[in-house]
């Protein structure tokens, strides 16, 4: 209940005594004039009270950092970091998303191609060959996307203007028909500089649960 809702019963009861003793043009005004008055300090103190909470809060945000020699601010943002860097590795619908989602994290990201997470945690998707030579790619074949259904971060060390993160990764795989699905959660060791890009990252991929399989 707010201040003024707390208080609407004692500005009307004056009112009402007002109007025993004066004109009822009188009382209304000055109980309208009160009322405004009334608003007024309210409002002031509403923002008082926002200052007051914002200044407690940016303290209590100092204490932290100081107590763990991190920085809240570049917590949060790495935070960003990693959920954009998991949704451009973990999450496309075809052959050609895949290959763009690894395009994307050796040169956006600047991750190596021979890398241990580029090699063996998002390897370059397998192929298909028929007796003519004629590649097809698995993906499109078994109709098959990727997608990032939520991740938990926590903060390993501090080294500098390094953080190394340990972050579980929730990944669902489906079929286009629907009739084929997986979940399983993936295990990332990333560590970001103070640049605001990744220094070191290492990928391993959980033993998926198969939800469904074949005709129902």
């Amino acid at each position: 209940m707010g201040f003024l809702q707390r208080n609407s019963f004692p500005l009307v009861a004056a009112g009402l005594l007002a109007v025993a003793s004066i004109s009822y043009s009188v009382t209304v005004n000055a109980q309208e004039s009160s009322l405004t008055e009334q608003e007024r300090r309210i409002a002031e103190l509403e923002e008082r009270k926002a200052e007051l909470e914002a200044e407690q809060e940016n303290r209590g945000r100092v204490v932290v950092d100081d107590m763990s020699g991190t920085d809240t601010a570049r917590l949060e943002a790495d935070e960003e970091f990693i959920g954009r860097m998991l949704d451009t590795a973990l999450t496309w619908e075809s052959h050609t998303e895949y290959e763009s989602a690894r395009a994307a994290m050796t040169t956006v990201y600047e991750i190596p191609e021979d890398s241990t997470f580029m090699t063996e945690f998002l390897p370059e998707a397998p192929m298909n060959v028929d007796s003519e030579g004629t590649e097809y790619a698995l993906i499109d074949l078994l109709g098959l996307d990727s997608q990032v259904s939520g991740f938990r971060s926590e903060l390993l060390s501090v080294q500098g203007t390094e953080y190394a993160y340990l972050v579980l990764v929730d990944v669902r795989s489906t079929s286009d028909d629907g009739r084929a699905g997986a979940l399983g959660t993936a295990t990332v060791l990333l560590t970001t500089d103070g640049d605001g890009g990744v220094s070191d990252v290492e990928g391993y991929a959980a033993t998926s649960r198969v939800r469904s399989s074949g005709p129902e």
